[in-house]
């Protein structure tokens, strides 16, 4: 599952009020299970804070005592300008936007904004994992709200086009929140078309499965490919049968042997090799990941749809292969 997740200093971050300047330690702790803001994460949050004291740029440090938690953030002007460029704006930006926009509006140099300018460790600004933008800490994440609304109104797919229009006008989703579809596999952009996957929590006859809205041709090809195969499997099925008959009156006992000794081998190589080959495209889509962080902090959408294509295309794949060796174990 993939989902929106803040970066740990970020969550740390949002479990502090207005006002608030220290915290016990299993407040904090207590605040982010609470809020569930490591919901998605393999940390724990008496690890996560750990984590997060740890860090050069921390915005949290150890207090008068172990067991309190404070706040490392001092107050400066460049830090409320920036905030009120965001607010005003309404949209995350990039660290040198903000420092572009800084430098317009006061005499320090681009240099002295950027060693300033600590935004970690201000509670009013927050960041996403693979998202190189700053948001503030105040707006809402409507992730949530645009798949509840397209799954109940039977919603699959939306034009980039029109997708502003659609998420103000017809979901009603407020100006401040965000809406960050490329960090959640609720969503898949494809060419000029955002798909909403929605998956059956229905069980099919046979096994439990995942059905996505949003067809494509790679599901078609794989579907095709695999009634292929099956007819294949019937036609080498009777093949088989039949040779086993002629070698059973001929020599019975050793030639059955022999048949079952290489049949089983083979597919022992074959499962191996499928194996093998989930484990490459697996690999693939963690080095997907890191080229999607990448070009998205260059703004080359473009190649981030190109990769959105593969990872579809991968992902039918391993759907596919798993499918059959799950047909493979039972036989």
């Amino acid at each position: 599952m993939k989902r929106p997740t803040y970066t740990l200093p970020s969550i740390v971050k949002k479990v502090f009020r207005s006002g608030e300047r220290s915290l016990p330690r299993t407040e904090v702790c207590s605040r982010m299970e609470g809020n569930e803001l490591n919901a998605f994460l393999n940390l724990d949050s008496a690890a996560l804070l750990d984590k997060v004291l740890e860090q050069e740029q921390s915005p949290v440090r150890v207090g008068s005592s172990e067991a309190i938690v404070e706040l490392t953030y001092q107050p400066h002007q460049l830090y409320d300008l920036a905030y009120r460029f965001l607010r005003d704006t309404l949209t995350p930006k990039k660290m040198d936007q903000i420092v572009a926009e800084l430098r317009r509006q006061t005499q320090f140099g681009w240099n002295q904004i950027q060693r300033l300018l600590q935004l970690e460790k201000d509670p009013r600004f927050v960041q996403y994992q693979g998202d190189p933008r700053w948001f503030l800490a105040e707006w809402t994440l409507s992730n949530d709200q645009v798949f509840a609304f397209c799954r109940d109104n039977g919603i699959t797919q939306v034009t980039t086009r029109s997708l502003v229009h659609f998420l103000e006008q017809e979901v009603g989703i407020a100006a401040e929140a965000a809406f960050l579809p490329v960090l959640d596999d609720r969503f898949r952009i494809d060419g000029e078309r955002l798909y909403i996957i929605v998956r059956s929590e229905e069980p099919y006859e046979d096994e439990s499965a995942v059905m996505e809205i949003a067809v494509t041709a790679a599901s078609e090809t794989i579907a095709k490919a695999e009634e292929e195969a099956k007819e294949d499997l019937t036609e080498s099925g009777q093949t088989v049968q039949l040779l086993e008959e002629h070698h059973e009156t001929t020599n019975p006992k050793e030639e059955k042997t022999m048949t079952t000794i290489t049949e089983q081998n083979v597919l022992k190589e074959v499962q191996e090799l499928m194996q093998k080959a989930i484990i490459l495209l697996e690999s693939r889509q963690q080095e997907m990941a890191q080229e999607v962080v990448d070009h998205f902090q260059q703004s080359n959408m473009q190649a981030i749809e190109v990769l959105m294509k593969e990872k579809h295309k991968h992902e039918q794949i391993v759907l596919g292969i798993e499918q059959v060796l799950a047909t493979s174990e039972q036989q």
